[in-house]
């Protein structure tokens, strides 16, 4: 499973691991969340992540404070392995071993057309 390294711009604090187990991980300032971000510039149900067959997407849920990448705010950012966003002011870096990074290839390339011969 894809795992997602959360750090927030916290000296002290300590990168946080969780672990892609479902379609759609939400993610925000309430503890009904999947994954609970404490920083105020976070909304209480700011934005979730979806898994798509060979990837996944994160796109904002109406949030103060958005998602961005790059320091631009997006309502939907597909993610790849190594990228950085932030969610409101917190940075969240998106990784994938090697093995997953793999499986995720090969669902892409199984979903693709199958090329049609000319008449």
């Amino acid at each position: 499973m894809p795992k997602i390294n959360i750090s927030q711009p916290h000296k002290d604090a300590q990168a946080y691991r969780f672990d892609m187990k479902r379609m759609r991980v939400m993610i925000g300032r309430s503890s009904e969340n999947d994954i609970t971000i404490e920083h105020r510039s976070v909304s209480k149900g700011h934005c979730f992540i979806d898994r798509l067959k060979g990837g996944f997407v994160l796109r904002d849920n109406g949030s103060t404070n958005g998602i961005k990448l790059n320091g631009k705010r997006e309502e939907v950012i597909t993610l790849t392995n190594g990228m950085v966003v932030e969610i409101g002011d917190v940075p969240m870096a998106f990784t994938l071993t090697e093995e997953e990074c793999d499986q995720l290839t090969a669902e892409r390339f199984k979903a693709r057309p199958e090329p049609v011969a000319a008449a």
